[in-house]
């Protein structure tokens, strides 16, 4: 990823903090997160029949020959190696199920389960599912009033290195990437001339 894993400052806590920042880039897609959600509540194997038909069921989608080939294709090439890939799932000719000691477990992904559920929730979690996003999102939360970007470069600043280690590269990350692709999602508001931030009730309810 191209967040830094380690943003220190104060402790602020958010939904996904106890999650690697490693795992994040294989969240950001919401079937991933609706096969965590399957294999958490059944704790046991499924085959790849069986977890093809309940993503269907629980995608609303009618069972057809095409669309069971659609999600068994993408399950198959793409996010079940995925999420091998990252330690959090197991499976083959027996079926899927998590990994004893998954570093991602399906009760911290509420939040995410939750964004799914919107129109526009593929493009939410491509862009929030980011270290430093999901941090911005919880100090916005905090308060109502607007925050400049030299307040939020020092909430994000760390000592031990990394791009958030000096507030004023921090500023400049946020001004440039950040602060835009969450404007651009509906959570926040950034006037770039003043400098100041603003957050909508959508980032509240994000993170709490």
């Amino acid at each position: 990823m191209s967040s830094d894993a380690h943003l220190g400052g104060d402790d602020v806590s958010h939904p996904l903090a106890t999650v690697p920042t490693e795992c994040y880039e294989v969240l950001r897609h919401p079937r991933r997160l609706r096969v965590l959600e399957i294999l958490g509540s059944h704790e046991t194997r499924l085959s790849l029949s069986e977890l093809t038909t309940e993503l269907l069921e629980r995608a609303a989608t009618d069972d057809t020959d095409r669309g069971r080939r659609e999600v068994r294709v993408s399950l198959v090439h793409n996010h079940l190696p995925r999420l091998a890939d990252y330690d959090v799932l197991e499976w083959d000719g027996d079926g899927v199920a998590l990994v004893d000691e998954s570093p991602v477990h399906p009760a911290d992904l509420t939040v995410l389960l939750d964004l799914c559920g919107d129109g526009d929730g593929a493009e939410l979690l491509e862009t929030l599912v980011d270290p430093v996003r999901m941090r911005l999102l919880s100090v916005l939360a905090d308060g109502d009033r607007p925050q400049s970007v030299e307040q939020l470069a020092g909430r994000l600043a760390t000592p031990d290195g990394g791009p958030f280690a000096d507030p004023d590269r921090a500023a400049i990350a946020l001004h440039h990437s950040h602060f835009p692709a969450m404007a651009a999602v509906g959570v926040l508001n950034y006037d770039p001339e003043s400098g100041l931030v603003t957050r909508y009730d959508d980032a509240v309810s994000i993170v709490q």
